[in-house]
């Protein structure tokens, strides 16, 4: 019965993870996805909450605090919008480059994830999670003025989790274990070759994309205080990607040799490395009444390791160098639960989500800005072992400024961008 339960939950999680492909719904390109009871409060005490399986994924050592095996799913509908308005100058004499703002340059797209926790003996919990912690897809059409920045850019990212939790005694408990990461990147944009593309009205297009499995791990800890109040703590681990790929220019039938032999001179393997961040989250819960319980968290992510993209050829020639100067970033949420009824609870959540990208460093490629998500959700039990989940947040975000460019032969882009999102999940989760 139990190797039943871990295939149909790694099936279940697989099949979800692998549909996301969307702009991230969280800082840089992370995204903020998984569990409905996330979501609906904002992603606030997630490392505290531990009254599902998702915290198998959040904090580990929460998973003492199930008294039956469980099994969650969820699916995430994302819907985002980012839209550019500006210019971009031209690197070869004066104006600007013609073509379109791109109007929005991010579409709706789903996510899934899944969580297992399983009893082992009295004092030992085991847990799996599979979640797409990371995502990203902008994509802007072939004559968006900054096509020279960017056309397409698109991670797709899931993470498997294993983990092990002890109960050390009454109040204190402790967890962690690997995290097993499959990371792909894929990245477009425009050539401006000097004369021919402005006399033909087309570009070459240059792409790059890769993959890896990367490993690292969580360690997290639960104090439970008293029958009400209990804090938790996670610290997730940087995950090192060594990407291996292929970069390809594809060159108009338009255009006259010796052009296509050069811009393809380069196409064959290609190498990057990244880093993706660690972070270290703490949260914070409280039963108030029967009925009203509140939660709070803050989370420090290094997404300062993300300083420069360098792609290299197989034999370690220098072809493209990608600046970003990310900064790290604080999260910071609260959260509060209603207990209507025996079987339906009420939450709802606030959160400040800084961006990683300043106006300085802001590219069209991950067009960033500071998030403040306000959430709403309820849970319902439907069948003694068997809970429903739905969940709604929206995303406000202010937006910036960019001044900013990829090359020397991209000119510099000019503008700003407007965005927002809304998200919904929905879950079940079923005890055995």
């Amino acid at each position: 019965m139990k190797q039943s339960k871990v295939i149909f939950t790694s099936l279940l999680g697989l099949a979800g993870a692998a549909c996301l492909n969307s702009a991230a719904f969280a800082s840089g390109f992370g995204l903020r996805e998984g569990s409905a009871d996330w979501l609906a409060n904002a992603f606030s005490g997630e490392t505290a909450n531990a009254y599902d399986a998702g915290t198998a994924a959040s904090n580990p050592a929460g998973m003492v605090r199930l008294n039956q095996d469980e099994i969650d799913g969820a699916i995430s509908y994302i819907g985002p919008t980012a839209s550019f308005s500006g210019s971009n100058s031209n690197p070869y004499g004066a104006g600007t480059i013609s073509g379109v703002t791109g109007g929005n340059a991010v579409a709706p797209a789903a996510s899934g994830a899944t969580f297992g926790v399983f009893k082992l003996a009295p004092n030992l919990w085991a847990g799996l999670s599979i979640t797409a912690p990371y995502g990203e897809r902008t994509s802007y059409p072939k004559n968006f003025v900054g096509r020279y920045q960017s056309l397409v850019s698109a991670i797709t990212d899931i993470n498997l989790g294993l983990s092990l939790a002890y109960k050390v005694n009454g109040h204190l408990s402790i967890g962690g274990g690997p995290n097993f990461d499959y990371f792909s990147a894929r990245l477009t944009q425009a050539l401006n070759v000097p004369t021919l593309s402005a006399l033909t009205g087309q570009d070459p297009v240059s792409a790059l994309k890769g993959n890896d499995i990367g490993i690292g791990y969580n360690l997290g800890a639960l104090y439970q205080f008293d029958n009400a109040t209990r804090i938790g703590i996670d610290y997730r681990s940087r995950i090192q990607h060594n990407l291996t790929g292929n970069e390809t220019v594809a060159v108009p039938g338009s255009y006259p040799a010796p052009y296509p032999a050069l811009l393809e001179a380069n196409n064959g393997t290609a190498k990057t490395s990244i880093t993706l961040p660690d972070s270290l989250s703490v949260g914070l819960y409280h039963q108030l009444t029967p009925r009203w319980a509140v939660m709070a968290s803050v989370q420090w992510t290094d997404w300062s390791l993300f300083n420069t993209l360098n792609v290299t050829s197989a034999n370690g020639t220098p072809l493209t160098s990608i600046v970003e100067k990310w900064r790290n970033t604080w999260y910071a949420g609260a959260g509060v639960n209603y207990q209507a009824t025996e079987k339906l609870l009420l939450q709802s959540g606030f959160a400040y989500d800084q961006s990683p990208v300043d106006n300085a460093n802001r590219t069209t490629r991950v067009p960033d800005a500071d998030h403040y998500i306000l959430s709403v959700g309820a849970k319902y039990q439907i069948m003694r072992n068997v809970d429903m989940q739905l969940a709604y947040a929206h995303i406000f975000t202010p937006g910036g400024t960019i001044n900013n460019s990829a090359a020397a032969t991209a000119g510099i882009i000019s503008g700003s961008y407007s965005a927002s999102d809304n998200s919904l999940t929905a879950g079940v989760a079923v005890k055995f």
